[in-house]
């Protein structure tokens, strides 16, 4: 059993709701108005939380001439990976609105810091958890100075093979922070569905002890589904406004109507599971006397008679002896007459079995 994740008083972890993260990132595209309305849109849509990127592009980027080729509004488009990330880069004072925004939702505010000034500002911020983008789960002096700060700490695993994995997860837990979270992920925008690859939420269930999650680039809503049903705790999707409107993420990520029926569908594959006890249902035990079948007489029984199995009927309604207990009753001497279509019942027979 893994342990369960508190962020902000929600509990994450088996036996809880699936934590669902409406992923901002950069499809604000700069602009904190529209920042605001997506915080709404989540909201609307029935989320827990909103999740941003919180970066300076000149720090975690060394070479100017890096490009990166993208599909949008309808055409492949290349450009400057430096251009692309400084036009979506808010200031502090931004930031701090949108979190309080998020919060006058009723959201919990998380972000992807990709340096250690956006952690501390994050922290002081009071997001409820940090966000590790799958690109930094190798980098593990940087995971190690996010977890002392105590925090929850999310990761994602896009790229990453079970050593990465291991090796992140130990790294953080050294720190004594014990409050992780481990996403399968697929680093492909959008990931098809032969690549989503979802049996390995099963196999990371496997070896770690944490909470498993699903951090999603997959297009539709069957991943998310399959995701829930193998047991993942959290949840994240990119999410737009609009998916023609002009940047890397937008035309795959979920719009509100996708965010709604993502978390309508999340919390009905949840009632679905149910909790996994193989017994009959409160309403199923009503439902036995009107659809199993009893032992019944298939013919007029006199007393004294030895019951064979020519002498057995299987029939409704199943408030008798269950068909399975038939070899009990073979053999049994009747004890007064039995009309047949009559329900055998023991008392009605003699209590030894008399061999032929």
């Amino acid at each position: 059993m893994s342990k369960i994740v508190d962020i902000e008083g929600r509990k994450i972890g088996p036996g809880n709701p699936c934590f669902i993260v409406g992923e901002i990132g950069i499809n604000h595209n700069g602009d904190p108005q529209r920042a605001m309305e997506m915080i709404d849109a989540i909201a609307d849509a029935g989320a827990d939380c909103v999740k941003f990127q919180t970066f300076r592009a000149e720090e975690f980027l060394v070479d100017e001439d890096l490009t990166y080729t993208y599909f949008s509004q309808g055409k492949e488009v290349t450009e400057s990976q430096m251009d692309m990330f400084q036009r979506c880069e808010f200031d502090w004072s931004e930031f701090k609105d949108l979190f309080a925004h998020v919060r006058e939702r009723g959201l919990i505010p998380l972000s992807t810091p990709t340096d250690r000034d956006a952690v501390d500002f994050l922290d002081g911020a009071g997001v409820g958890a940090f966000k590790v983008g799958s690109d930094d789960i190798v980098y593990t002096p940087f995971l190690s100075y996010m977890a002392k700060k105590g925090k929850p700490v999310i990761i994602s695993s896009g790229m990453a093979d079970a050593e990465d994995i291991k090796r992140a997860v130990k790294t953080i837990e050294e720190t004594g922070n014990d409050q992780i979270i481990v996403c399968h992920c697929v680093s492909e925008y959008p990931a098809p569905e032969e690549h989503v690859n979802l049996r390995k939420i099963s196999e990371m269930r496997k070896f770690i002890k944490h909470p498993v999650g699903y951090s999603d680039h997959s297009q539709g809503l069957t991943a998310a589904m399959g995701a829930v049903a193998l047991g993942a705790c959290y949840f994240e999707r990119h999410f737009t406004l609009d998916k023609e409107l002009p940047g890397p993420d937008h035309w795959f990520a979920a719009d509100p109507g996708d965010m709604k029926n993502l978390v309508t569908g999340i919390r009905q594959i949840e009632k679905n599971l149910g909790a996994g006890a193989l017994c009959a249902s409160d309403n199923e035990e009503k439902m036995k006397p009107l659809m199993r079948r009893s032992i019944v007489a298939a013919l007029d029984l006199e007393a004294g008679h030895i019951i064979t199995e020519e002498d057995l009927a299987y029939q409704r309604p199943g408030n008798g002896l269950m068909p399975y207990a038939a070899d009990r009753i073979i053999g049994r001497r009747v004890l007064r007459d039995i009309a047949a279509g009559t329900v055998l019942a023991m008392d009605m027979l003699e209590k030894e079995t008399r061999q032929p």
